[in-house]
C-alpha cells in the first residue's frame, strides 16, 4: 500500500499570536518562528471539549458553553494551532448552509479540518447482518461527501470488533468505503481499538489508512511495536495523548520520527490531564512542544 505524507502548508508563521481568553494558559502561542514550526505539526481535536461543546442533545445544559462553530478560531488562538478534527456528531446541523458556515468559519482562522471522526455506533463494517453494512456504507459515503465539502483531508472510521467471523466482509466493506475516499480526494483511516496487529492486516487488505493513536495499546511492548509499524501506513494523521503515568509520550514520538513520520500529531485530552478542558489542551500541546 503506497504512503502518503501529509503536506502541512499554508499556515504562515505568526498567525497563532493572540489573546488567551480563558483559564489554562500561561503565554501566548507560537512565540518564535521554531515553536509555530512544531505547532503546524499538531492538531486539536473537538473531542477534547466533548463536556462543554453545545448540543442539540443537552439542550439549555449551562455548563456547555462552547459553539463547535467557535471551535477553529479559539483554537487558532489559544493554542496557535490551525488543524482541527472534528467529531461528525458535533456539529449542529449537515444542511449545506450550515457546512458553508463551518467552511469560512475555518477560513476566518486560517485553519484546515485534518479529519472527521466517524462514530456511527452500531454501523459500523463489523456487523454480521449485510442490510447493516450496506447502511454503513451509504452513511460513510454521505460524510466523505461533506468532508470534501468542508475540505477535510480525511474520515476516520470506527471498525468495531473485527471478530474472525466477520472479517472477510468487514473488509470488503472497508474496501468499498476506502475507493468512495479515494475518489473523493478524502483518505478513509482507521485506528487501533483493539489488537493491532489484526487492524494492520485489515488495512492492508482493504488498501486505506492508519491513525495510529499512542495511547491505544495494551502495554508498552505493544505500543512501541504497533506504532512501529502503523506510523509507516499513515495518510498523515495520528491521536497523541499525554499520560505520563501509563507511558513516555517521547519514546512513542521518537518511533515516529524514527521511521519518518511527517504528519499530524492530533491531540486527544483525557481525565488524567485535569478537568479543565480548556487548560487540558494546552497540557499536552506544551508537552508536546517539547518532543517533536
Amino acid at each position: 500500500m503506497r504512503r502518503r505524507d501529509f503536506i502541512i502548508g499554508g499556515v504562515a508563521a505568526g498567525l497563532a499570536s493572540g489573546a488567551l481568553g480563558q483559564s489554562g494558559s500561561s503565554q501566548a502561542p507560537g512565540e518564535n518562528s521554531a515553536d509555530q514550526a512544531k505547532l503546524n505539526r499538531l492538531a486539536v481535536m473537538t473531542y477534547c471539549f466533548e463536556d462543554i461543546i453545545k448540543s442539540v442533545g443537552h439542550p439549555g445544559d449551562p455548563a456547555r458553553t462552547l459553539d463547535v462553530l467557535d471551535c477553529p478560531q479559539m483554537i487558532a488562538d489559544r493554542y496557535g494551532i490551525h488543524h482541527v478534527t472534528f467529531q461528525h456528531y458535533h456539529f449542529a446541523e449537515n444542511s449545506p448552509a450550515y457546512f458553508r458556515e463551518v467552511r469560512d468559519r475555518m477560513r476566518a482562522a486560517h485553519s484546515k479540518i485534518n479529519q472527521i471522526c466517524l462514530e456511527f455506533d452500531s454501523l459500523n463494517i463489523s456487523s454480521p447482518e449485510r442490510y447493516v453494512l450496506l447502511e454503513t456504507i451509504d452513511l460513510s459515503k454521505t460524510w466523505i461527501d461533506y468532508a470534501a465539502f468542508l475540505g477535510a483531508s480525511s474520515v476516520l472510521i470506527n471498525q468495531g470488533t473485527l471478530a474472525p467471523e466477520v472479517r472477510d466482509s468487514a473488509i470488503a466493506t472497508l474496501k468499498t468505503i476506502g475507493e468512495y475516499g479515494k475518489s473523493k480526494n478524502v483518505d478513509v483511516n482507521v485506528e487501533n481499538r483493539g489488537e493491532w496487529r489484526v487492524l494492520v492486516d485489515v488495512i492492508k487488505a482493504a488498501g486505506v489508512y492508519a491513525t495510529p493513536d499512542i495511547g491505544n495499546f495494551r502495554d508498552n511492548t505493544e505500543r512501541m511495536a504497533g506504532l512501529r509499524v502503523m506510523y509507516t501506513m499513515t495518510s498523515g494523521n495520528s491521536h497523541a495523548h499525554y499520560n505520563p503515568e501509563r507511558y513516555n509520550e517521547a519514546d512513542a514520538i521518537n518511533i515516529a520520527k524514527q521511521v519518518g513520520y511527517k504528519g499530524l500529531f492530533s491531540i486527544e485530552t483525557g481525565r488524567n490531564n485535569g478537568p479543565d478542558p480548556y487548560a487540558a489542551v494546552m497540557t499536552v500541546r506544551n508537552a508536546l512542544l517539547q518532543i517533536i
